[in-house]
């Protein structure tokens, strides 16, 4: 069995219009959510073998704050520009080419994708992912390259508002 964390990126800042999009930071309460949620990740043991995150900075950023919560090391995380802005069916492509030996992995991205994804794997509909929202996925496939959204299913969904 495989397991998929999928994190929308927390909060980010528009204060500087003139910043590109890839380059926008998180904003306060991006800063106050992604440690909160990276704490509620560790107490439901929503811990990773490995991590892949998209290259925008605000994906980054959210990442860091998981990382030092789970205690993980530089070789057990990834940076992947296919995952900024990313359609659903990319998480998935890039879950296929991911080693056997890890049974695990947590994917930081953006919206619609990861909205659209979980109503790929959930028997009820899911408006929207906010910021910071974790969607915990199992898959019965025993390889990485068998997943797909047919043999995956949401098993939970959280978001900061929810506490």
């Amino acid at each position: 069995m495989k397991t998929v964390y999928i994190v929308r990126h927390a909060k980010s800042s528009w204060a500087d219009m003139s910043m590109k999009d890839i380059d926008r930071p998180l904003n306060g309460r991006g800063r106050r959510d992604a440690p909160f949620m990276s704490s509620k990740c560790k107490e439901l043991k929503y811990i990773p073998e490995l991590i892949i995150t998209s290259n925008a900075t605000r994906a980054q950023e959210t990442c860091k704050y998981f990382i030092e919560r789970f205690s993980l090391n530089d070789a057990q995380i990834q940076v992947n520009p296919k995952l900024y802005h990313a359609p659903e069916d990319t998480y998935f492509e890039e879950a296929q080419l991911i080693d056997d030996s890890i049974s695990s992995v947590m994917m930081f991205g953006h919206n619609p994708g990861i909205t659209y994804l979980a109503n790929s794997v959930s028997n009820k509909y899911i408006d929207n992912v906010p910021t910071c929202g974790v969607l915990a996925i199992k898959s019965t496939a025993k390889t990485w390259s068998e997943l797909d959204p047919m043999n995956s299913q949401l098993l939970n969904f959280i978001y900061p508002k929810m506490f």
